[in-house]
């Protein structure tokens, strides 16, 4: 594996990556919205865009976005008139359209290093619909993520290492397309060397790290790397 060159700092871990990484962009979307001290910790010098509802979020923590985008169905009278009296930058989409609010995220932030929030609890087919949406090119989705949950999406070739300031309650693997090949994993109760995972045959989920360091690489395909931290 390549030596690691980039770092993810969240709260509760950092992630080297085994490539340049700047995540440029913070999104906060419209789902359970992160803890505001988590969201604080997480904004740093990056950019904030927020997609609908996820505005309330940025208010409640007292951050102001640079940018909103979607169809504002879901934020509230007081949430909009926030976003005006700031003079954030706007852009408003009709209801009926055929891209999510994510989706239309995605294609302004073209280019980006992406770190995301706001997007888990509700319903299972917008979780289903934004993991997807990340495998989308152009964009590099590097994490979703909040106080609770934590899924970064790897694609191979390529490696990261975890090292955790509060170990996961869970570590899962999730296949995100229909075959991960030589997956190799360190630092759990249960590892793997070189491994292949399948997406209709789920077999690498409710994994413990054993260790503050956990580090794992993919040669090939899509893999999604979950961490359950409770609360959620």
């Amino acid at each position: 594996m390549k030596s690691f060159s980039s770092f993810l700092s969240l709260p509760q871990m950092d992630v080297a990556f085994d490539q340049e990484v700047d995540v440029q962009l913070l999104l906060v979307l419209g789902g359970r919205a992160p803890e505001p001290a988590w969201l604080n910790a997480v904004v740093s010098a990056r950019v904030v865009w927020v997609a609908d509802r996820g505005a309330e979020a940025c208010r409640i923590a007292g951050i102001v976005p640079h940018h909103a985008v979607g169809d504002f169905d879901s934020i509230g009278e007081e949430g909009e008139e926030w976003l005006k009296r700031l003079g954030v930058e706007t852009e408003c989409y009709p209801a009926d359209k055929d891209l999510t609010d994510f989706q239309l995220c995605l294609e302004h932030a073209a280019g980006k290093n992406v770190l995301v929030t706001g997007c888990w609890g509700g319903r299972f087919d917008h979780a289903f619909a934004n993991v997807f949406s990340a495998l989308w090119g152009g964009v590099s989705v590097r994490a979703f993520a909040d106080e609770s949950e934590v899924l970064i999406p790897l694609l191979g070739p390529g490696g990261l290492t975890f090292s955790f300031r509060t170990r996961p309650l869970a570590f899962s693997l999730l296949p995100l397309c229909g075959a991960c090949e030589g997956v190799t994993l360190r630092g759990t109760k249960w590892g793997l060397d070189g491994a292949e995972l399948l997406q209709n045959h789920p077999c690498a989920v409710s994994n413990v790290a054993v260790q503050n360091h956990v580090t794992i690489s993919v040669k090939k395909g899509a893999l999604g790397i979950y961490c359950f931290f409770g609360n959620g």
